[in-house]
C-alpha cells in the first residue's frame, strides 16, 4: 500500500457530498418543512 492510498480515501468522499447535500436541502428539507406546516395549520385543533 502506498502512501498516497489513505488520503485519497479520506478526500474522496467529499468530493461529491456537495452534489447530495444541495438538492437535499433545496428542495427535500422545503418540501418536508412545508408539508408539516401546511398539515399543522389545518388541523383543527392547534391550541
Amino acid at each position: 500500500m502506498s502512501t498516497e492510498f489513505l488520503p485519497y480515501i479520506l478526500t474522496y468522499p467529499a468530493s461529491y457530498l456537495s452534489a447530495i447535500f444541495v438538492p437535499i436541502i433545496g428542495w427535500v428539507l422545503p418540501i418536508v418543512t412545508f408539508a408539516f406546516l401546511a398539515v399543522y395549520i389545518e388541523r383543527d385543533d392547534i391550541a
